[in-house]
């Protein structure tokens, strides 16, 4: 019986000991190795960050240039690709019916401004929510403009708005 508990001991032993020289030479080998898969992974997040942020970039300048420096042609000569797909259904599609639409919006309401509030990315969206008022005494309409890019351009855009109410029922602003 004793002979038969060595045995299993030993075993045991034997077991430990390889499972540590394995442990020993597999984290020897690698040691000082570059882990491609972590650094791929991190390199290709830092690769989506950047791009999120330029297209947020873009996405800001494109309705500034647009609407507030009341440039649209120029605006969309920089960051409009045709197809552009409205999905607005006050404008049909393309870069040139997004002109006519803008210079006709800025004609109708000169003072039109759009103020910034937030803009989230998430892949090839950008989201701008902001407040746009047609003169100093409009309380405004609160905007939602989605965006999706393809290659650093806009190329598709959706939009929601909801007049700025006199008072909210739950004391919160709109933004």
């Amino acid at each position: 019986m004793k002979s038969h508990i060595l045995s299993r001991r030993v075993t045991l032993i034997g077991v430990g000991v390889l499972t540590t020289a394995a442990l020993t030479v597999g984290t020897t080998a690698f040691a000082g190795t570059d882990t491609t898969p972590k650094s791929s992974a991190a390199a290709s997040f830092a690769s989506q960050e950047a791009k999120e942020a330029r297209n947020k970039r873009i996405a800001l300048a494109f309705v500034d240039l647009a609407l507030n420096k009341k440039q649209p042609q120029k605006a969309a000569d920089l960051y409009l690709r045709d197809p552009y797909i409205q999905h607005n259904p006050q404008i049909t599609n393309g870069k040139a019916a997004f002109v006519t639409w803008a210079t006709n919006f800025i004609k109708a309401v000169p003072d039109v401004e759009v103020d910034f509030k937030r803009a989230v990315a998430d892949g090839d969206l950008v989201m701008i929510h902001s407040r746009l008022t047609t003169s100093a005494t409009d309380r405004g309409t609160a905007v939602a403009d989605i965006v999706r890019f393809e290659n650093g351009k806009i190329v598709e855009h959706w939009d929601v708005l909801q007049a700025v109410p006199e008072t909210a029922a739950n004391g919160n602003t709109m933004f």
